[in-house]
């Protein structure tokens, strides 16, 4: 594994998840509406890299996203953080999926920081001020086939901004203010052929999904 760990302190200057099932299917471009503006209890959330690697025990290949969050509302806000990764092809998958906790651990020590909590422990209360600011990680399997030379992530929980909507059968459907940032692999390389790389990011943009 390559990855180079990275403390809060460094990303913070750079600017509900389930284990196994089916991952959801990307929402059709209809559902993908421009976002609601953030509310005053809006978590400050602050993006790290995004790398892949190879666990050398298990020959796996995953995706691993670091990142930091802080509470500047002046109140303790709960934190439930979901984080999906659309795949080139279109196929999506939650993080977490199919992850072996032992795979975790070993990828936190290459690649996050040793205080990172990966996305069960970091879940719950986020008391108010930088001081308690949090270090974040999560982790993806890399499905067979998957496209991986554009990757768009999306994250939900960050935001409490929230729209209800009822759908042509009267069934109400809510969407949540989503931060999105879209990924291009770095290089000339075939990501299906590599073990290891980084990946540039090209847009970030906030939706309802």
């Amino acid at each position: 594994m390559t990855c180079v760990a990275l403390s809060g302190a460094a990303l913070a200057a750079g600017h509900a998840v389930a284990l196994g099932g089916e991952a959801a299917p990307p929402p059709p471009p209809a559902e993908i509406r421009p976002a609601k503006p953030a509310t005053r209890d809006d978590l400050d959330f602050r993006p790290g890299l995004l790398q892949m690697v190879t666990d050398q025990q298990s020959g796996g290949r995953f995706l691993v996203f670091t990142y930091v969050v802080a509470n500047k509302t002046g109140k303790t806000q709960r934190f439930l953080p979901c984080f999906d990764l659309l795949f080139g092809d279109g196929s999506t998958r939650s993080a977490g999926t199919g992850v072996q906790p032992e795979v975790v651990r070993r990828l936190q020590r290459a690649c996050a920081s040793a205080q990172s909590l990966d996305q069960f422990q970091i879940m719950g209360d986020l008391a108010a001020g930088e001081a308690n600011a949090r270090d974040g990680f999560v982790v993806w399997e890399i499905p067979a086939g998957a496209d991986l030379k554009a990757v768009t992530l999306f994250v939900t929980g960050i935001s409490a901004a929230f729209d209800r909507q009822v759908d042509a059968s009267g069934k109400a459907r809510i969407s949540r203010r989503t931060w999105t940032r879209t990924y291009r692999f770095r290089g000339s390389s075939d990501p299906a052929l590599t073990v290891a790389g980084d990946f540039d990011q090209l847009e970030d943009r906030w939706i309802m999904r």
